[in-house]
C-alpha cells in the first residue's frame, strides 16, 4: 500500500508531516485530505489558527505532489 504525507502550506510556510499514512491510492489520499482540511477549518485540529490561504498538499512516498486541497474552501 502506498504511503502519503499531508503537508500544510500557504505557499511560503510549510508544516511538514513526516509520519505519513498508508492508503489504497490517490483517491483515498484525497478523501483523507478533504477530511483533514474540514477538521482544520472548523477548529477540530489546531483550534484558533487562521487557515485562510492554506492548503493540504498531498505528497506520495516518492516525494511527488499528488494533489492539494484548499483548507479555506473545505465544507
Amino acid at each position: 500500500m502506498p504511503r502519503y504525507f499531508f503537508h500544510l502550506t500557504d505557499g511560503k510556510q510549510v508544516l511538514n508531516n513526516h509520519k505519513g499514512v498508508d492508503l489504497a491510492g490517490n483517491a483515498a489520499a484525497r478523501a483523507d485530505a478533504v477530511v483533514l482540511a474540514k477538521n482544520l477549518k472548523h477548529g477540530a485540529v489546531m483550534p484558533g489558527f487562521d487557515w485562510a490561504g492554506w492548503f493540504v498538499a498531498i505528497v506520495d512516498g516518492h516525494g511527488h505532489k499528488v494533489d492539494e486541497v484548499s483548507i479555506g474552501d473545505a465544507r
